[in-house]
């Protein structure tokens, strides 16, 4: 079975960063990542507002990448109250899912988004307008990611329970 895998958190906290590095531990085409930032921001340019039209193309993106049977994750910021009842859908449909979730503060956002190129043009009251701390999804469990994690450790990890549901 190959599952779909929901990485979410806030602006910077590393989960396009660690679905890369988990895409990387799989053969090439075996395994698909479909960005939030990617399609809203730079397939559509559209808005974060409720009913915009990336939430049904991330969907679409993810229920198609899962028929073809690749291993899906599926990242972003991925607000619970405008992303949750698509991600909720999307989990009810898929064979098996894995969920994570990013709990950083918001100095240790801050400090990640820091190091990073959009630094220079995201600043940091614009990180704070995107901050929404620890929003879990009430319709499944999530690994809970906080602070200590390596990247080496969410790859590690969730290569694992990947693997771990495909048998």
């Amino acid at each position: 079975m190959t599952p779909l895998v929901v990485i979410r958190g806030n602006s910077a906290s590393g989960k396009s960063t660690a679905a890369a590095a988990v895409q990387r531990r799989f053969e090439r085409g075996e395994c698909a990542v479909v960005p939030q930032d990617l399609v809203r921001r730079n397939m559509l340019r559209e808005f974060d507002e409720p009913g915009a039209f990336n939430i049904t193309l991330i969907e679409q993106i993810a229920r198609t990448c899962l028929a073809s049977g690749r291993v899906v994750l599926v990242e972003g910021i991925l607000d619970a109250h405008r992303y949750g009842p698509m991600l909720e859908r999307l989990t009810a449909s898929a064979p098996r899912s894995l969920h994570y979730s990013f709990d950083l503060t918001f100095e240790e956002t801050l400090a990640r988004h820091a190091g990073r190129p959009q630094a220079a043009t995201i600043p940091e009251q614009m990180m704070a307008d995107w901050y929404h701390g620890w929003q879990p999804l009430p319709f499944v469990d999530e690994v809970r990611i906080d602070a200590t994690w390596t990247v080496e450790a969410i790859a590690n990890r969730i290569q694992d329970d990947i693997l771990a549901a495909r048998s």
